[in-house]
């Protein structure tokens, strides 16, 4: 079977949505690939320096077979400038028909094809389908580390599904959640974990927009690490527009002067599959030199819990992001956000052991803060 990997044009429209359609027959979890060839987030018209690239997998009767999304963008290498694309929502027949069992691997090597730097992020886990992929080819896997804080106990035990697996548990949950032992379970564990407040010198501010202060910022701090997306004001206007009631974009200052940001979320779940009717703050993307990160953490958290959220949540990938959350009284919990690396970027990321603390990550990379 005669498979090509081809551009998405307007004439595959009509064979994406047949591709989809036959997805959900068989009642497969795999999200549907855009029905629209020109991205609704990121079209390479709208700022060629943070694109997405979309790719269809073709037979020879003009039916998709297979589908996958390169997001382009600049990033900061080992202290070099290089273009560098996060693989992702790769979907193959093969979920529901064995003859395409091949699929996959035809889409990776076009994407490796096209850009050898290439990366993934999120990925849900070690024994996802495409995590183990790609470590059977070689890439180099990461977890990207996971915290939470937890504002409302009750709601909390209530609602999180991966505590609730099981009848046993569930009326654990519950128990907690009447009680009132949830809550001093996460006093508990919060031992040596105190809640920083902030300083006076520290005051914060929503904005509509970046600006020349975002690049003042990304200039000072961006030589502190050794992977990270170009985060300056075109980059970030462009990835949190302004106009877009979605975010809440923080300026974090200390006596006036801006020392960090942060892109926050407060999110209203129903029937999530992990959270919930929980009310979820996210820490979705951050900066600052790292000694002023818990400065930016802080201000975060409590803007977050002053829009009533129930939990707040952040990836964070560098060490100095790390420390503020924990030093901010978040709690590590189990993490299926996976940062992995093709053999090209791994190269350049050497020694990998030694600098992944210094690769700035979170969920403002890769295809964003999607089921947030």
């Amino acid at each position: 079977m005669k498979i090509e990997i081809v551009p998405y044009s307007r004439q595959f429209e009509g064979p994406v949505r047949r591709f989809n359609s036959r997805l959900r027959a068989d009642k497969t979890r795999a999200p549907a690939f855009p029905e629209c060839h020109v991205p609704e987030w990121l079209p390479k018209a709208g700022n060629p320096r943070v694109y997405q690239e979309f790719s269809l997998a073709v037979d020879e009767a003009a039916a998709v077979r297979g589908a996958y999304i390169l997001k382009h963008q600049a990033f900061l290498v080992n202290g070099a400038v290089r273009s560098i694309a996060d693989y992702h929502l790769p979907i193959s027949e093969a979920i529901v028909d064995s003859r395409y069992n091949a699929v996959g691997l035809k889409l990776l090597a076009d994407a490796m094809r096209k850009q050898p730097r290439l990366f993934a992020l999120g990925m849900g886990g070690h024994e996802q389908p495409l995590s183990r992929m790609l470590k059977a080819l070689g890439w180099t896997i990461m977890e990207v580390p996971f915290y939470f804080d937890v504002v409302r106990a009750r709601v909390f035990f209530k609602n999180l599904a991966p505590l609730r697996t099981t009848t046993l548990r569930r009326a654990a949950c519950d128990l907690l959640a009447a009680t009132g032992l949830g809550w001093a379970a996460v006093r508990v564990r919060r031992l040596g974990l105190p809640a920083r407040g902030l300083p006076w010198s520290i005051a914060f501010e929503e904005v509509e927009r970046f600006s020349g202060w975002a690049d003042d910022l990304w200039h000072a701090s961006k030589d502190r690490h050794a992977l990270i997306a170009v985060r300056d004001r075109d980059i970030l206007n462009t990835l949190y527009p302004p106009g877009s009631d979605r975010f809440i974009r923080l300026k974090v200052l200390r006596e006036g002067k801006p020392i960090g940001w942060a892109v926050l979320l407060a999110t209203a779940m129903s029937g999530h599959r992990q959270f919930g009717n929980m009310k979820v703050g996210t820490l979705v993307d951050c900066l600052a030199d790292p000694g002023d990160a818990t400065a930016v953490v802080a201000s975060a958290r409590r803007v977050l819990r002053a829009r009533g959220v129930d939990l707040v949540v952040s990836n964070q990938g560098h060490a100095a992001w790390c420390r503020a959350l924990k030093s901010c009284g978040f709690l590590e919990g189990p993490s299926n956000f996976l940062f992995a690396v093709s053999p090209t970027l791994a190269a350049d990321l050497q020694p990998f052991d030694q600098k992944r603390g210094l690769f700035h990550l979170n969920r403002g990379d890769g295809d964003g803060p999607i089921h947030l």
